[in-house]
Parts: structure tokens; sequence; C-alpha cells
């Protein structure tokens, strides 16, 4: 909408909804899902979110309306439940999306952690094969065959 509400408004609208929506992602990447998702305190989790949720979507649309107000409008404009409930809902989208984003970095994480592991267990195995086939054993095994030379000579 840059062609209809023109740079600065389009600009001023983009910083304050991009505010609320880092609000939103980093507080349910780097606090609520490690304190209470990670700790399996399900409910406070649900109780964070609701309040992270409302406090950012509320904030977005007060902002936006401060915003509005103050620099571009000629009267004042309130904003209705419909107004509300679509804040609410572009947070919660948000929200869900940062959820689905946390649960792929566990994931890549734990990958990259378990192939670390495997990478650890065959070196491991390599070093053990490497320590079965000492000098002494193919020593020993040259003797044995030289006896049996030997003796059907």
């Amino acid at each position: 909408m840059l062609h209809v509400d023109g740079a600065e408004r389009s600009a001023l609208s983009a910083c304050a909804s991009g505010g609320f929506y880092a609000l939103v992602v980093y507080g349910n990447i780097f606090f609520l899902y490690p304190h209470f998702y990670q700790k399996k305190k399900y409910v406070l989790y649900l109780l964070g979110s609701i309040v992270l949720l409302s406090t950012a979507g509320l904030g977005r649309g007060y902002s936006s309306l401060y915003i509005r107000d103050t620099f571009f409008a000629d009267a004042p404009h309130w904003l209705d439940a419909r107004t509300h409930v679509t804040f609410l809902l572009s947070v919660t989208t948000v929200f869900i999306l940062s959820f689905i984003f946390r649960l792929a970095m566990a994931y890549f994480t734990l990958k990259q952690q378990s192939e670390k592991i495997l990478l650890q267990q065959s070196q491991f195995e390599l070093k053990l094969l490497k320590a079965q086939v000492q000098p002494h054993f193919l020593f020993n095994t040259l003797n044995n065959i030289y006896y049996e030379a030997f003796i059907e000579a």
C-alpha cells in the first residue's frame, strides 16, 4: 500500500509492526520455549504465550493507531473489535511460525549432535582396528607360517 499511504506512513507502520513481530518471535524462541516448553511446563507456556500475543497484538494495534492519528489523520480514529481480532490473529500467526522455526532449530541441532556422535564412533572403531593390527601380531602370524612350512618341508 506504499502508493496509497506514502513512504513515510508505510515506513513507520513497517517499523512498528516489525518491532512487535520481533517481540513475538524472539520472546517465544529465547524465553518462553526454553524456560517453559522444554521443561515441560505446558500450562505456563500457554499462559505466557497468551500474555505475549495479547501484549504484542494490542501493542501493534494501538501503536498503529497512534502513528496514524498523530502524524497522518485529520481526526482521531478508534479501532473496532474486528481490527483487534485482526491484530491478534496476525501476531498469533507469527507466533505459530516462530514455534515451528524453534522446533526446526532443535531438530537440526539434535541431528548435528547425532552425526557428531556417529563420527566419533567410527573414529573409535578405526582406532580399535588399528590397535589390533600391531607389529607383534604380524610377526606371530609370520612365525606360525614359517613353522608350518618348516614342519611340512
